[in-house]
């Protein structure tokens, strides 16, 4: 009996069709939410990569402008740059 009056009040009503608009039919769904909580740990993650990165990088700089021999080995291994009566042979890895 009370199940019945229950399902029969217009409060419930309302409320059920105010809880399927917002899960559903709104900008902000549960679905949506979900792709964006996935998206934002991927954003995240890749946060983390690129950070990591980019102290390699700073490490790099720091090495190459302080110590000569570095830089000459970047210079050759990168540019191609030999010294006088030098011959270089490139090969390709295939």
């Amino acid at each position: 009996m009370t199940i019945v009056k229950f399902l029969n009040n217009k409060y419930f009503y309302t409320t059920v069709t105010l809880f399927l608009i917002l899960l559903i039919f709104e900008d902000t769904t549960l679905f949506r939410l979900y792709d964006m909580k996935k998206e934002l740990n991927e954003i995240t993650n890749q946060n983390k990569v690129k950070s990591v990165e980019i102290k390699q990088v700073k490490e790099k700089t720091i090495q190459l402008t302080t110590n000569k021999e570095a830089l000459e080995k970047f210079a050759r291994e990168h540019y191609l740059m030999k010294k006088k009566d030098e011959v270089i042979y490139v090969f390709d890895n295939l």
